[in-house]
């Protein structure tokens, strides 16, 4: 089992976006296709979900499918938001929240040989937990 994490102090996260991810990848082989991963994320995000907006998306070009950007819906909570989210190899997560002020944090998490890692950040700290 392998696992990647990203932490800081707490003192040093204020103002600072939380992303925890846990995910599991698992083969999908399709007729007439080679076999390719499908990647189940759990997704739990902390941030001032009263004065910030909350946007996520899947991006990216698959072998068999270039799709169009798709958002993904999520279900808000005090703290932040909660999603379900199914990636395809080589696909990407982008998680953005803009404030009112429009300050803004985001991060991109890229699906790639079996692995999910965060390729861009600004203001979020991530946890990344394979299942």
């Amino acid at each position: 089992m392998s696992s990647l994490t990203h932490t800081s102090p707490l003192k040093e996260i204020s103002g600072t976006l939380l992303v925890h991810i846990s995910y599991e990848c698992l083969l999908r082989e399709r007729v007439h296709e080679s076999a390719s991963y499908t990647y189940e994320l759990a997704c739990s995000i902390t941030y001032p979900s009263a004065s910030a907006h909350l946007s996520l998306r899947v991006t990216g070009q698959n072998t068999y499918r270039n799709a169009a950007p798709r958002d993904i819906p999520f279900t808000r909570h005090e703290a932040g938001a909660t999603a379900y989210v199914e990636l395809l190899e080589s696909e990407q997560l982008e998680v953005r929240v803009v404030e009112q002020d429009g300050t803004y944090c985001k991060a991109f998490y890229v699906a790639q040989r079996q692995d999910l890692s965060e390729q861009n950040a600004r203001r979020i700290l991530s946890t990344i937990q394979r299942l």
